[in-house]
This record gives structure tokens, C-alpha cells and sequence, in this order.
């Protein structure tokens, strides 16, 4: 399982960053976006060294 830094920013313009532990980024992103609603933008990156 890897690591993804994931950077969500809803409607209202808030930033929240996680580190999320997923199988893949769909994955990540589905996640953080279930926690905290659709995002106005959103992006899942994977952390070198992941596991």
C-alpha cells in the first residue's frame, strides 16, 4: 500500500492537506473527498518511500 499526499480545497475555498494510505490515487482521492465532501480542486500525490 502506498502513501499519497492529498491537497483538498472545497467550495469555500478551505485547504486541508492529509497523508492518506491507499492502493492507488482513485482510491485516495474517493477517500479525502467522502471525509469531506466534492472539492472545488483537489490532488493526490504519491510520497516517494510510500509503503
Amino acid at each position: 500500500m502506498s502513501c499519497y499526499r492529498v491537497t483538498h480545497i472545497d467550495v469555500h475555498h478551505r485547504r486541508r492537506r492529509l497523508r492518506v494510505p491507499a492502493v492507488n490515487r482513485l482510491h485516495a482521492v474517493a477517500w479525502v473527498e467522502q471525509l469531506y465532501g466534492d472539492a472545488w480542486y483537489i490532488a493526490a500525490v504519491r510520497e516517494v518511500g510510500g509503503r
